[in-house]
């Protein structure tokens, strides 16, 4: 292998090595704290608390997280934590 061609591959092996890094560390991290039903008693959907799987889910009743969380009763999802 020549000198040029030895550098080419060299800084290609570079450049792949810092795109790969660049494409994990723009990978969301998260931790799955439940799976399953989304649910909720009458009282406990007026009051913004709701289930999915083993865990609560509280919202503030008057935010827009409740109102799109009471059209979610019913469906089965997972309730991700996304680390910031």
């Amino acid at each position: 292998m020549t000198g040029r061609r030895w550098w080419i591959a060299l800084f290609l092996t570079a450049l792949g090595v810092v795109v790969a890094v660049a494409l994990l560390e723009a990978q969301p991290r998260g931790v799955t704290l439940a799976i399953g039903r989304f649910v909720g008693t009458d009282r406990e959907i007026s009051e913004c608390y709701f289930q999915i799987g083993a865990a609560m889910l509280a919202l503030h009743p008057k935010g827009e997280p409740c109102v799109l969380a009471r059209e979610l009763i019913g469906r089965t999802g997972t309730l991700v934590f996304i680390l910031d």
